[in-house]
């Protein structure tokens, strides 16, 4: 009462706007929806029950008042106990939820170790191949020069025979280099499917609920990582692959025989 004047009249604490009591009292005064509004938030907050916040239990579509608490080893299903006694895994051999659940996210976590292990082993191998490239294109830089450089001084007599020799070399080295980039895009296509598996098994490892879990997990997961882990890593240039020294030519020759140079072979 001490804050409202004589007349009925007071002003708003926060818009100042002064307001006047008629005979419908409070009643008759402006809505603010925004408080309405979160008034009305307040209330649904309170009223929702409060294992809604709580990790959720996934019941049973046969039984709906039933916990799905156990896994058919059969079906590779989770499932409930009344399925269990009277349902469509009465026949079935079970095992508790819990110990299924810890042993499949263990074989994962195994598997996923191996993957890592896998993609680390395949990265080393596709940077060495890497740099094997770059050394046979150095090589085949290099003998480009050396061939240049012999042809130059006899050039009218063996341009023709120096493109011809230019192409030998290109075409050698054309092909070594596509073979070990072709090896190249293999391991890779093989280290991003791997990576991809690896992802996909660690957000389901994140997976809090344990027969949400294992419905995602099924048995095709595991056996990706398995046949994954499996794949053979064994095709590589041989040593010495990237040797081209081979296109080497001995230009001391007399002019008779420049029409048939051909490159040497052995030292």
């Amino acid at each position: 009462s001490s804050a409202v004047p004589s007349g009925g009249r007071f002003r708003c604490p926060s818009c100042r706007h002064e307001v006047v009591l008629d005979r419908h009292g409070v009643y008759g005064l402006q809505r603010n929806l925004l408080v309405e509004n979160i008034i009305d938030i307040y209330k649904q907050e309170s009223a929702r029950p409060l294992h809604a916040k709580a990790e959720q239990h996934l019941m049973c579509e046969e039984h709906e008042d039933e916990r799905i608490n156990i896994y058919c080893l059969r079906c590779e299903a989770p499932t409930c106990s009344l399925c269990k006694v009277f349902g469509a895994h009465k026949d079935c051999e079970v095992a508790p939820l819990p110990a299924v659940y810890q042993r499949q996210k263990s074989e994962l976590s195994d598997g996923i170790a191996m993957l890592v292990a896998g993609n680390d082993r395949i990265q080393a191998i596709i940077t060495q191949m890497e740099e094997i490239c770059r050394t046979i294109e150095e090589n085949g830089r290099r003998q480009k020069q050396h061939l240049g450089l012999r042809f130059d001084s006899l050039y009218s007599i063996l341009e023709e025979r120096k493109k011809e020799l230019l192409q030998s070399i290109a075409r050698e080295q054309e092909a070594k280099v596509q073979r070990v980039r072709g090896l190249i895009r293999q391991y890779g296509d093989h280290l991003e499917a791997s990576s991809k598996l690896v992802e996909s098994a660690i957000q389901a490892m994140e997976e809090p609920q344990m027969a949400v879990y294992l419905q995602l997990l099924g048995v095709c997961l595991p056996c990706r990582i398995t046949d994954m882990s499996k794949v053979s890593m064994s095709s590589r240039p041989e040593p010495g692959y990237e040797n081209m020294d081979h296109f080497s030519i001995n230009v001391d020759y007399v002019a008779e025989m420049l029409r048939t140079i051909e490159f040497q072979t052995g030292a």
